[in-house]
């Protein structure tokens, strides 16, 4: 017979209390199955896989003892509380560290409480339950409301009913996981030992330089002595022997700095020099290095980037290494590389370098809006972007409890009513290219929604409702609280989008010039422009979804588009009128560094239009606007070459015509006025001819004289660091 009295509480499964009674009376031990004992009073389930439940008990003795599932009991321990309802103190709880029994599976658990008095205890805790799932209906109203139900979908796996709790489902960034609490922890320790070893084993090395080595080739690295070293060498004149010349052109690289090749010097590293011996004393090293590396350049179907960087004694550290770069990239230029394929960049002061430069190979990449071929590297001045980076989207934190008590029996799913409101809403169309299940052509058919509550509604189907009949279904993403989300729900192809992108660049501010060559800052911008048609016969309000590139700034939106966002795109409010065609242009730009060639036709192009614009004054305008002049009569003067050479080539077409007229016409008697006629046109044609061919020669010739003028004027086109500071105030 039992000579203590106790209230055994066995939880069963995830989270089911059945309490089993030990008492006292007529002197046998009887046990009462007494789930009554203890009251569940409430049950709150989360998505994130678990489940808080509070439970009330009236224990009378000096203990109270709880089975549990083996499964359970770190979950149990980790969040189980036990207060007293009077006094607001904890109980300790006491368990064996003995495996449980094979046959049941539980772990027996006792709270301590004090002696000689009842105790109505408050038990809580959180145990593994299966996610609760949202569902919602939209029903489309008037007057710019919707009316907006939310349920939730609850399944009682537990093993016991939930008779009469208060359910409620919630949600929130908090983490949830599993750790081993009940468990005995030895740790192991270090048995240390005197080893007598005196030889270690070296770890493997490996080769570094950066992600850039995996698409772009290095070159060379270039220091500053090096460089000054080419431009001297290249100023005096070198008289060597033959054997000499011979040596000179076999020496190796040398090793400034690390690149594709090797060798000892003066700092150099380059590709394609095999190992030779030092070059004699009249050899000029770093001109010989330079001009093999420009010759194994010219081939390439590369986009060459010349970084300069700054060294710490450098002021402006940007417009430093920018002159590095441009004084490199001219070197290449008159050692015959195209500078249309030649691209200098400033790259200001960066760790590991001491001023000079680096010459890399890029490949073209394939332009991620346009699939154009563009040229790589980071020759825009920024860095390349490996991945679109987007902020994730708002959990938020969101509770519902019923107002009213819910049974739930065992086994069984309920689902209960959430959130049952008016709202304001409307339908719109969503253009959204951009999204995985997106659409590039068509905008989506949505409801544009507020949430009303104080609380996140999660990720669930919405079944939309209008004119008393479905008339599609989406799903919603979270929906942080008092915002608004897009749900689309149909896609009718009755809102068609035409879409075009361009790009361009406009010099913003020049930096320095020599000889021809501007460093400036450019603004390089894309355009997007969206052609909205709408083939309804009501007014329709579209959104256009746009996400900004990496280091662009928005700089044209469409007039009265808002603010509003979309994860990390913009979005753009658009009303269309009833068959109406609307265009829609959205710009983005940033400033990068970027050097320009008046010997290209493009670089000339955009120092025109530069000049237009801008408000310049002084010398440099005046030579700038002296080389544009030229090189427009240069192109005049080509243009009439062109169009006379087209001529001359009609003579002689209209020659070898009459020729054959007149050599038929002499087997006729009576032709003799004819063939005259036909003579004199001859005649009168190659004396066309003759004139033709004197104005192309002529016309070759003040070519000749603009071009060497423009290259003279090209020559002495120079921006003195004096004035730099002046020219960015302009």
């Amino acid at each position: 017979m039992r000579t203590s009295c106790m209230r055994k509480l066995n939880l069963l499964q995830a989270v089911p209390f059945v309490v089993v009674l030990t008492g006292c009376g007529a002197g046998a031990s009887t046990y009462v199955h007494a789930p009554n004992d203890t009251t569940l009073g409430r049950v709150v389930v989360y998505r994130n896989g678990v489940a808080y439940f509070e439970r009330t008990a009236d224990v009378k003795d000096d203990h109270l003892d709880l089975q549990v599932p083996a499964d359970k009991v770190d979950d149990f321990l980790k969040s189980l509380t036990v207060v007293d309802a009077q006094t607001g103190k904890p109980a300790p709880i006491t368990y064996p560290t003995k495996p449980p029994s094979s046959t049941t599976g539980l772990i027996d658990m006792r709270i301590g409480l004090a002696k000689g008095s009842a105790h109505k205890l408050k038990l809580s805790y959180v145990t593994e339950s299966p996610s609760w799932k949202p569902s919602y209906r939209v029903t489309i109203g008037g007057s710019g409301k919707v009316n907006l139900e939310a349920w939730a979908i609850v399944d009682n796996t537990s093993g016991e009913d939930w008779n009469d709790v208060r359910l409620g489902v919630g949600s929130s960034s908090a983490l949830s996981f599993r750790f081993d609490l009940r468990s005995i922890r030895l740790v192991e320790r270090e048995t240390l030992q005197q080893n007598d070893l005196f030889a270690y084993a070296p770890p493997t090395g490996g080769s570094t330089y950066g992600n850039e080595a995996i698409q772009k080739k290095l070159v060379a690295e270039v220091d500053d002595r090096s460089l000054t070293a080419a431009e001297d060498e290249e100023k005096a004149p070198v008289a060597v022997s033959q054997t000499a010349a011979v040596a000179r052109h076999a020496q190796p690289m040398s090793s400034g700095a690390h690149g594709r090749g090797g060798g000892a010097g003066q700092g150099w590293s380059s590709q394609g020099v095999g190992n030779a011996s030092p070059p004699p004393v009249q050899a000029r090293p770093a001109l010989d290095n330079l001009q093999r590396m420009a010759h194994s350049l010219r081939s390439t179907q590369d986009q060459i980037v010349v970084e300069g960087f700054a060294a710490p004694t450098d002021g402006d550290k940007d417009a430093s290494s920018l002159a590095r770069a441009n004084k490199m990239r001219e070197q290449l230029v008159r050692n015959g590389v195209d500078p249309n394929n030649v691209v200098a960049v400033g790259r200001g002061e960066q760790a590991g370098h001491d001023g000079g430069v680096r010459v890399i190979e890029a490949p073209k990449q394939p332009d991620a809006r346009t699939g154009a071929k563009t040229k790589g590297g980071d020759t825009d001045g920024h860095a390349d972007a490996t991945a679109t980076e987007h902020p994730a989207d708002p959990i938020g934190t969101s509770h519902f409890e019923s107002g009213n008590v819910t049974s739930v029996a065992r086994g069984t799913s309920a689902m209960v009513s959430i959130l049952q409101t008016d709202t304001d809403g409307e339908v719109v169309y969503l253009y959204d290219p951009e999204s995985t299940r997106g659409n590039a052509q068509f905008p989506f058919k949505s409801v544009r929604l507020k949430n009303p509550s104080d609380s996140a509604l999660e990720t669930g189907p919405v079944t939309v409702f209008g004119e008393g009949r479905f008339i599609g279904e989406g799903m919603a993403e979270p929906i942080p609280p008092r915002s608004t989300a897009f749900v689309p729900f149909a896609l009718d192809r009755q809102i068609v989008v035409d879409r075009k992108d361009a790009d361009e660049d406009q010099i913003a501010r020049i930096i320095t010039v020599q000889r021809g060559v501007f460093s400036t800052e450019v603004q390089h911008t894309n355009k997007t422009t969206f052609t909205l048609s709408n083939r309804l016969g009501e007014r329709a309000v579209v959104y256009v979804r746009h996400t900004v590139a990496p280091g662009y700034k928005l700089t044209k939106v469409p007039t009265g588009s808002g603010d509003e966002k979309l994860g990390a795109a913009n979005l753009f409010r658009v009303v269309l009128e009833p068959h109406a065609k609307t265009e829609v242009t959205i710009e983005e730009a940033t400033p990068v560094f970027r050097t320009i060639d008046v010997r290209t036709p493009a670089g000339i192009e955009q120092v025109r239009l530069y000049l237009t614009h801008a408000v310049i004054e002084g010398p440099l305008k005046q030579r700038v606007d002296d080389l544009l002049k030229l090189n427009k009569d240069m192109a005049d003067i080509d243009q009439k070459i062109q169009t006379t050479r087209e001529q001359m080539g009609e003579y002689r077409e209209r020659m070898d015509e009459l020729h054959n007229q007149i050599f038929t016409l002499k087997a006729v008697k009576l032709a003799g006025p004819l063939m005259n006629n036909l003579q004199n046109k001859l005649s009168e044609i190659s004396d066309r001819l003759s004139k033709a061919t004197i104005d192309v020669v002529s016309f070759q010739e003040q070519l000749m004289v603009a071009r060497i003028h423009f290259q003279d004027g090209v020559a002495d086109l120079t921006l003195e660091k004096k004035d730099d500071k002046k020219l960015a105030e302009k």
